[in-house]
């Protein structure tokens, strides 16, 4: 059940290190490198959790399906109160997720110009889902 928490750690502590310089972007009027950096964090950070409960990184890198299988695999552990917790946030800020979600891809196929306002609540809801996620784990491997 439990991943290799040496890998979990090294996408923890680049979730960290993105998180960071999406923040300098920011400050430095980067918005779209703030925009993609944070999708790039919480894609690592969902994908640390789900290695540390299901032992491997499921393939994907979409942030609302990385969410659906979180909130799947909560339910099969018995923690169905997460597993709402979950699919509620993904509906609650769905909006914000289809905004990162974007721009993992516009960066790579597309030129599309993002807002100060749009990095901003990036950044937001990284962190919203990285206390979640802090939640989760703490209960789940407490």
């Amino acid at each position: 059940m439990t991943g290799s928490i040496n890998h979990v750690e090294l996408l923890k502590r680049r979730c960290r290190v993105l998180y960071n310089y999406a923040l300098s972007a920011l400050e430095n009027g980067d918005y779209d490198i703030a925009v993609f950096i944070c999708e790039q964090a919480a894609q690592l950070c969902l994908k640390a959790t789900l290695l540390r409960i299901l032992g491997f990184i499921p393939r994907g890198h979409g942030l609302r399906e990385l969410l659906g299988v979180l909130s799947k695999s909560l339910e099969k552990l018995g923690k169905l109160e997460y597993s709402r917790e979950v699919s509620r946030f993904t509906e609650d800020f769905r909006d914000d997720l289809w905004l990162l979600e974007d721009a993992y891809i516009s960066a790579r196929y597309l030129v599309k110009i993002y807002e100060r306002e749009d990095a901003v609540r990036s950044i937001s809801v990284i962190e919203k889902l990285f206390k979640l996620l802090e939640v989760i784990e703490q209960d789940v491997f407490s």
